[in-house]
């Protein structure tokens, strides 16, 4: 088996309207269609590169997970930017909470933020130092 490419991504939504508008306004992701199911909708978003982020949606049904940073499972999504200050700037002003603000990881050679969507998912946010 030769993997070659993440096809998408799902996060079970508990407010729809906000997870629509956070990824849809708030990161610019392009709405693609909504599948309605038997018991649930599935909206798709176009993440910049190809990749797809499906928002599973049962109607408030879904409830809060509470996690630490070291639990086992997912532990955030990352995505790369041109200028990690701006993408700050920009989510702050729209009230996103910020979970770690702008740190530069030297063994790492990125500089990171981290933030939440509307249903506590962990976003990151990264930009290679030079």
């Amino acid at each position: 088996m030769r993997i070659s490419q993440i096809d998408h991504v799902s996060i079970n939504v508990k407010d729809f309207d906000a997870s629509v508008a956070f990824y849809g306004d708030v990161l610019g992701f392009r709405r693609l269609q909504t599948v309605p199911m038997e018991n649930f909708a599935i909206t798709y978003f176009e993440i910049p590169g190809g990749t797809r982020l499906e928002l599973f949606d049962y109607g408030g049904a879904s409830r809060d997970a509470p996690r630490e940073e070291s639990d086992a499972g997912l532990r955030h999504l990352a995505f790369s930017v041109d200028d990690i200050a701006a993408a700050e700037e920009a989510l702050r002003s729209r009230g996103v909470k910020i979970v770690l603000p702008t740190t530069d990881i030297q063994p790492l050679g990125v500089r990171v933020m981290l933030f939440e969507d509307p249903n506590g998912v962990t976003l990151e946010v990264c930009q290679k130092l030079i």
